[in-house]
């Protein structure tokens, strides 16, 4: 008998069948094949009863549906209809189908959902309706799903495609899920920051969170909206805010933050994981510049090769032909360049004693278990350093470039990200110095990203990684520039702090 594997395992199976509900049970059609459905506390249960079948059953039959991954059911039937059958004119029976929408894991890529319809067909009408309102209740009871958003859709960032990717990948799903969407198209740069920020305590508490449909910039301005309301004065709004959910439907180019999340650039997997409500903490960096302004990020800031290559890419943006082939023109015009910067470089290292090949995943035991930094602290107002701190760690040198990066920051170019073993939550930042090195070393490094990472264990001396909870760089001499998430900051002289699973994001994690 060919069965798809099931969604759980055997101890999680025998959760489902000790539900209370494990005496509700009825016959139905699936794919062709007569089935018997259960309802337990947690789900349902479907066992073919058809054993002696001369062919396969369908690869695809699934025999369990937690009510935590469907979004919703519906029900409805078939027009009766007249066929011939032995030279004699018969009328079909009224079908009454009952559908349950949820999604279905590809082997080979577990973390990329497809959206997936499981249609029971039975005669009984009342059977139908009763399992349809049975199930729906039991979804409803889950309180977490988000009942209203806001969302804001750039329709300019990356190739222009998220309108598209909204219309047609994520506002179904949500229609669906029963979620009410408020679509904000920005207009400007920091149109989403300016809106966030200044959203008033009713509107806050009549959203359980907000999505950005775009790029990484687009996420990146509703995070630092949040985080300005989060320290305003006003403790009604600052409490509102920090109940919020944030989620990031990708339609950019690169789209690091959904991929580190989700482990996927699926905009239709992102939205199941906004429908469902799916909720984990997400470390947040503050940035902070000698002038005075700051920023947060939970990707990454870095200076030297990355921080000229962004503003060789921006003086390159006048010419209208060269389009995104600016970006490998530039990468080219600086690796060539081949500079090197001296810094004085401070730290604080982290708590010993984490495994470091370990890679953040769905219910990752390192972000569970991480003291680098207090659990959801709210203290940040500033990255500088306190009293009763660890002492820093001071070095000073040449480097081809320093880079303190958040989260994985996976793409395309390295599905396992440009730090692999960093976590979304375990209140560390991976420090890395590249020091002064030839142009074909450095090529080296960056050719090993792709598939190992930049914090691999790996032969090259010029290159090391550390896990920190702060830093602060101050350069000496001539300058580069700090990129930080794609943004040039105003100042060279910087210090950054991680503040562990400071938001919460719709996301479970990469499975």
């Amino acid at each position: 008998m060919l069965l798809r594997k099931p969604r759980f395992s055997h101890s999680q199976l025998t959760d489902l069948e000790a539900g209370p509900n494990s005496e509700c049970s009825a016959q139905f059609v699936l794919e062709g094949v007569l089935v018997k459905a259960r309802l337990t506390k947690t789900g349902m249960l479907l066992t073919p009863l058809e054993t002696r079948r001369c062919w396969p059953l369908p690869a695809n039959l699934p025999s369990s549906i937690p009510f935590s991954e469907i979004l919703c059911v519906a029900t409805s039937h078939s027009v009766p209809s007249w066929r011939r059958c032995r030279g004699l004119w018969r009328t079909q029976k009224v079908t009454h189908r009952l559908t349950i929408c949820t999604f279905r894991r590809p082997r080979l890529r577990q973390c990329h959902w497809v959206f997936h319809s499981v249609e029971l067909e039975s005669q009984e009408e009342d059977v139908v309706r009763r399992w349809a309102a049975d199930i729906n209740e039991a979804v409803n009871i889950n309180s977490v799903r988000p009942k209203t958003l806001l969302v804001f859709l750039n329709p300019f960032g990356g190739s222009g495609r998220a309108p598209a990717v909204w219309a047609r990948d994520a506002a179904p799903i949500l229609s669906k899920a029963g979620v009410r969407c408020k679509v904000v198209v920005t207009e400007r740069p920091l149109h989403a920051y300016e809106t966030v920020r200044d959203l008033a305590l009713l509107e806050l508490e009549s959203y359980d969170g907000i999505l950005a449909v775009g790029g990484d910039g687009m996420f990146q301005e509703l995070l630092n909206g949040v985080m300005a309301l989060r320290s305003c004065e006003e403790a009604d709004r600052a409490a509102a805010a920090a109940q919020l959910r944030l989620g990031h439907i990708p339609g950019g180019s690169t789209d690091a933050v959904a991929y580190s999340l989700n482990g996927t650039r699926s905009a239709v997997t992102a939205a199941l994981h906004v429908a469902l409500g799916d909720r984990t903490p997400l470390d947040v960096m503050r940035v902070d510049t000698a002038d005075g302004s700051y920023r947060f990020s939970v990707c990454y800031a870095t200076y030297g090769y990355m921080g000229d290559l962004l503003r060789t890419s921006e003086s390159l943006r006048w010419s209208k032909w060269l389009g995104e082939q600016r970006y490998p023109l530039a990468g080219a015009l600086t690796l060539l360049r081949g500079r090197s910067y001296h810094a004085c470089v401070s730290y604080i290292p982290s708590t010993p004693g984490i495994s470091k090949r370990v890679e953040c995943t769905s219910q990752c035991h390192i972000c569970a278990e991480a003291t680098g930094a207090p659990a959801g602290d709210t203290s940040m107002h500033s990255s500088t350093p306190s009293e009763g701190e660890p002492a820093w760690t001071v070095i000073e040198g040449e480097f081809k470039s320093i880079m303190a990066i958040v989260t994985p920051c996976r793409s395309d170019m390295s599905a396992g990200g440009l730090a692999r073993t960093a976590h979304l939550s375990d209140g560390r930042l991976k420090l890395v110095f590249v020091r002064r090195c030839s142009v074909l070393q450095y090529l080296r490094l960056l050719a090993r990203i792709p598939t190992l990472g930049i914090d691999a264990e790996h032969d090259l001396p010029f290159v090391t990684v550390l896990d920190v909870v702060a830093v602060a760089v101050k350069p000496i001499g001539p300058e580069s520039s700090w990129n930080v998430d794609g943004e040039l900051m105003p100042s060279n002289h910087l210090s950054a702090r991680v503040h562990r699973g400071a938001v919460q994001v719709f996301s479970r994690g990469v499975e």
